[in-house]
């Protein structure tokens, strides 16, 4: 019985409403991380969070302060616990650090450690029929963007891919929330990014436009946040003109560049380093072709 209701609590996805998670997600939100690790510490010695939701936190802390190799030490940990995980909390922080987890190892290049760690946790979670999550989602996306990257075939798409966009169409189908789209969009933009940092452009070029079908999917619904709306549109106009001048289609990738400048988001800092990373290079491949 004990099983049963704790694998109905993965399926439904339960997210807890205690005051030390709220207090906890509260910190977060503030972005003070110094004090998020202070809050934590005291929460788990009073024993309002259990272990692994605790150093799920620290991991993240952590990692905010630029703190990887401990991030990387807490997360570990939790992931190391997996197989005496049976309660949803417990559950929840093992699917939360190991997405973490191999996201950090995917951003680090270690693709085949992250392949492989990813993997294995994936067939876990779907054992426990904890296969619905977000967290379980982003992991299908980090293996497969390690499979692009490791791929020699620019016209592959990994099948944890696939499923993972499966996954997020099914959601949106399902709820028509915000959230859903939203949680979409982020998988879409970590793709479209991760094919951009690891050169690929016939795979960067094939799902940019696929963020970019759901970006307008989304900006037709009420009452949209534009701001939002904005940003993304940035990310996906600055992604497909890199993808586009990549490919020798520079008259398209310049249309597209300028289209990205028109967005607030091509003056805010983020938006700012990738127009100066895209002109950069461009201006390298400008130099070669006049080498040649």
């Amino acid at each position: 019985m004990a099983l049963v209701v704790t694998l109905s609590g993965c399926q439904r996805e339960q997210k807890s409403d205690s005051e030390a998670l709220l207090l906890v997600q509260s910190v977060q939100k503030s972005k003070d991380y110094g004090r998020l690790l202070s809050v934590v510490d005291s929460l788990e010695s009073e024993g309002s969070l259990i272990g692994p939701t605790a150093n799920y936190w620290r991991g993240y802390a952590c990692e905010r302060l630029k703190r990887k190799s401990e991030a990387t030490a807490y997360w570990q940990g939790v992931v190391d616990g997996g197989q005496e995980y049976s309660e949803s909390e417990e559950l929840s922080a093992y699917a939360k650090s190991a997405s973490r987890l191999v996201n950090q190892m995917c951003l680090e290049g270690d693709y085949q450690g992250a392949i492989a760690t990813g993997q294995s946790i994936i067939k876990h979670l779907e054992a426990l029929r904890c296969d619905t999550t977000s967290d379980y989602v982003n992991l299908l996306i980090y293996v497969g963007l390690c499979q692009v990257a490791t791929n020699a075939d620019p016209e592959a798409s990994p099948i944890d891919l696939l499923r993972a966009i499966d996954k997020h169409r099914a959601n949106i189908d399902r709820k028509h929330t915000d959230e859903a789209y939203k949680d979409a969009i982020a998988g879409l933009v970590n793709i479209a990014f991760y094919c951009v940092k690891a050169g690929k452009p016939k795979a960067a070029l094939l799902y940019t436009s696929s963020f970019g079908a759901l970006l307008m999917e989304y900006e037709s619904r009420p009452g949209v946040d534009q701001h939002y709306v904005d940003r993304q549109a940035g990310r996906y106009t600055i992604y497909k003109a890199w993808a586009l001048q990549r490919l020798g289609r520079k008259k398209e990738a310049k249309d597209m560049f300028d289209t990205f400048l028109q967005t607030r988001y091509s003056q805010e800092p983020e938006g700012q380093q990738m127009a100066a990373n895209y002109r950069a290079d461009r201006d390298q491949e400008k130099h070669a072709d006049e080498q040649e």
